[in-house]
């Protein structure tokens, strides 16, 4: 009786094992799925391409962006318009077509127009000033291959360098 009880025992620990296995490798493998969908964009580029559509990575970075974009409302109604109208169109506009933006200056001026309300010329102007500043240029480059992660670094670097002030006032005075 002793023996069949330490047997029952042993397998029950030998279950529990296998069953702490087969959850670290199903852990493991959802880990590499998330972090293959946000940190390899040839995948993320793959999947959209595929679809049509806009990814989860993109919605979810869409969704950060009109945040930080909603976040800096001033109270003044006009200025607020306009920070409202960028936004929704952010949310509107497929993640595709910012990629070919960021790849053309006048999709870019077209898409800056649609934004903003601006006329032609001034999107025009504000594009090429997008274009021609080099301190942007990584961004715009890790924007269009869809590297958001590599985008959000070089941005970080370069709030950190002081040159957006320079870039928003530059912009500000052309729209």
């Amino acid at each position: 009786m002793d023996n069949r009880l330490q047997l029952r025992q042993q397998n029950k620990k030998h279950a529990h094992r296998g069953l702490k296995i087969f959850s670290i490798i199903m852990g493991v493998l959802i880990l590499l799925i998330i972090a293959g969908v946000f940190f390899f964009p040839q995948l993320n580029n793959t999947v959209r391409n595929v679809t049509g559509n806009d990814t989860p990575v993109d919605s979810a970075v869409k969704a950060r962006l009109v945040s930080d974009i909603t976040a800096q409302k001033t109270g003044d109604a006009t200025t607020d318009a306009a920070i409202q109208r960028a936004a929704d169109t952010l949310k509107a506009t497929k993640m595709s077509t910012i990629m070919a933006a960021a790849k053309d200056q006048d999709q870019a001026a077209s898409l800056l127009q649609k934004a903003s309300g601006v006329n032609h010329s001034q999107a025009e102007m504000a594009a090429a000033a997008l274009f021609q500043e080099s301190s942007v240029t990584p961004i715009r480059q890790a924007i269009a291959s869809g590297d958001y992660y590599q985008a959000y670094q070089d941005a970080k670097t370069l709030q950190q360098q002081g040159g957006t002030s320079a870039l928003t006032s530059g912009c500000l005075k052309i729209l």
